[in-house]
Formats: C-alpha cells, structure tokens, sequence
C-alpha cells in the first residue's frame, strides 16, 4: 500500500509541475500579446494560478493523512484533480 501511495503522489506532484510549466507558457504568450489579448490572458493565468495553488493544497493533504484516512482523501483529491485538469485543459486549449 504505501509503495502505491508513493507513486500515486508522485504522479500528481508531476502532473501539478506540468501545469506550472503550461502556466508559464501562458506567462510568456501574454508577454508578447496585444494588449486586448493581454487582457484575456492575464484573466486566464490569474484563474489558472488559483487552481494550481489549490490543487497544491489537495496534495498536501494527501500527503499528510494517515493511512487510515489516507483513502477518503484521496477520494476527495481525485475529484478535485479531475475539475482542476478540466479547467487547464479548457484554458489551454483556448490559447
């Protein structure tokens, strides 16, 4: 069990890094933008920021429940990670 709780949070701490990376392309598109465009992206990358910064915080918790609760957390995480890779996914694909 601990070993496949191991490579379960491995997974999402690549998964999050992944979305740090496709926030700092944003980032660097923004830079270059025209300023109504600007506009959008900045409102994107704000929105983007705040779920990554959430999903940080699932994480975390995941990987500070015991094993008892570690289950139940999890649950709770993935529900969350599957709004959270929608809402990149979408921002991404509008970019």
């Amino acid at each position: 069990m601990l070993e496949n709780r191991k490579v379960y949070e491995s997974n999402l701490e690549a998964q999050l890094a992944q979305w740090k990376a496709d926030i700092d392309v944003l980032k660097a598109k923004a830079k270059r933008a025209e300023v109504g465009a600007k506009v959008q992206y900045d409102k994107t990358i704000d929105s983007l920021q705040h779920t990554h910064d959430e999903a940080g915080k699932h994480l975390h918790n995941l990987k500070d429940a015991g094993d008892d609760a570690w289950e139940n957390v999890k649950s709770g995480t993935e529900k969350a990670w599957t709004e959270f890779r929608a809402l990149f996914h979408h921002s991404k694909d509008k970019h």
